[in-house]
This record gives structure tokens, sequence and C-alpha cells, in this order.
């Protein structure tokens, strides 16, 4: 695993991280000082755990993770967000089997609380705070096979239910504004990035000219492949305006990414 600092422009490998993670699973931290993945014990044995990695000091955070899909943890550090499927096991007592729900954890105490729940499955799932930190958003399958992203306030109350919306998993490539997420549709043909306002339910659809999958939203840029094995670029919602962003020789792919703008870092396994 790597991060880029964009301050200095430099690749970082990290050390010290459990051998176990899964890569699906790691984004950063608001203030790009922490990794956040979940990982098996070190001998490859459950429970699974959520760690909170420094990446100053390579000090971890850990707690147990049973049934937990994908985490992303709170703008003010205070507590990881949790989507967590049931269909396997149990998660929480209060979480029963074929749910899919939201948990947080308390950083202080590692104290969990379901804040949400409903039927379903956490495939293809994410997990994203909005940048005020007052907002969730999950994607999560249905029991009719249908994935939808639900957006919910800090009581558990979901404000906007998208069937056949999609968000991507970077924890920071949901989000554009304090009230407006980045979706694809489901299933994902020819059709365009859309913008949703879950305040005024306001819709727009971009222009999509590319067709090699979208990695990352950041800056209101997108990320996708390039041209050639090993090669990165941007473009804006629209799919124009594309820009080299990475080129690794020799080649490899990206199996998660994750950006922040500010204070920004840039993750990529």
């Amino acid at each position: 695993m790597i991060v880029l600092d964009a301050d200095s422009d430099d690749f970082v490998i990290v050390e010290g991280l459990p051998t176990h993670t899964r890569p699906g699973t790691l984004s950063l931290s608001f203030d790009g000082t922490h990794l956040v993945f979940l990982a098996r014990q070190d001998d490859n044995s459950e429970p699974m755990r959520i760690v909170l990695h420094s990446l100053a000091t390579g000090g971890r955070w850990e707690a147990e993770a049973h049934e937990y899909r994908q985490a992303a943890l709170a703008v003010d550090g205070t507590q990881v967000a949790v989507l967590a499927d049931a269909s396997g096991g149990t998660a929480m007592a209060a979480l029963g089997s074929e749910s899919v729900g939201v948990i947080l954890i308390d950083t202080a105490t590692a104290k969990p609380r379901l804040l949400w729940s409903t039927d379903g499955y956490a495939e293809d799932s994410s997990i994203s705070w909005s940048p005020d930190g007052q907002l969730l958003a999950a994607t999560y399958l249905t029991l009719d096979d249908v994935l939808t992203t639900a957006v919910l306030d800090l009581s558990g109350t979901v404000i906007g239910l998208y069937p056949e919306r999609v968000a991507l998993p970077g924890a920071h490539s949901v989000w554009i504004s304090n009230r407006e997420i980045i979706v694809y549709p489901e299933p994902d043909d020819v059709s365009p990035l859309t913008s949703l306002n879950v305040s005024t339910g306001r819709e727009r659809h971009f222009t999509r000219r590319s067709f090699d999958g979208y990695l990352a939203i950041s800056g209101r840029r997108q990320v996708r492949r390039g041209a050639s094995a090993g090669q990165f670029v941007t473009a804006d919602l629209n799919d124009g305006d594309e820009r080299p962003f990475l080129t690794f020789e020799p080649a490899m792919d990206i199996m998660a990414l994750d950006t922040v703008p500010s204070n920004a870092g840039t993750m990529a396994a």
C-alpha cells in the first residue's frame, strides 16, 4: 500500500500494516493522517477488526469487526461508521439475519451503537460521511437484488432512499457538498454519473464518454484508468478535460483508491 503526499508529491510505502488487510476497505481520515480499514487477525483468523493506522507514528486503534463490511472515520475522529451485514451471523443482537445496518463505534470506548438497519446485504457496499459530519450515505443490496443508496441523519432517520443508485466505495468519493452526493446507475451500462441533492431531491445527470469504470471522485473530478496499462487519469464529471494523474512503471493496477482534497494524501493499494 502506498500513500502520495500531495504537498511533497512523494510516494511513501506504508510499513507495518496487518498482513491480512482487506484492500477494498482502505480509506483515509478526513485530515489525511490515518488509514481506516478492515483486517483479519494476524493468524488469518476471525473475528475481523477495524483498524485506524497513524501514518505519522504507525500507532493503531482497533475494534472487533465481526460482520462489518466497510468503515469510515467521522470528520472529528470521534466515531467510526460501519456498514454491517448479518446474513452470515450476528453483528449485534439488535441486527437480525438477512439484515444490513449502520453501526457507530465510539473511538474512545470502542462501544458500538446500532444507528439504522433494514432487510438486505452489504454487497457492493459503501459508507461515507458528509463533509460537515451530519449525514451518512450507505449503499447496500436489497433482498430483491436492487443496489440502493440510503442517506441517514445522526438520529438514524432516512432522509433519502435511492434504488438503483450506487456510491463508489471510497469514503471521500461520495459527497461533493454537505447535501449533495455523486452516484452511478445500476446496472452500470452507458449511463453517466448523477448528482443528487438530498435536501431538495434535485438530480443532475452528467455526460459519459469513457467506459473504463470509476475509481474515485475528488474535487468534482473523477479518477479512472487511462489508455495504457499502469496509467490513471482524472476528468471532470462530464468526462472532459482529461489530465494525467498517476503512472506506474512497471504497470500495476489499483485495488482501492481514496483521496482527501485538503491536507491531502492520495491512497492507492
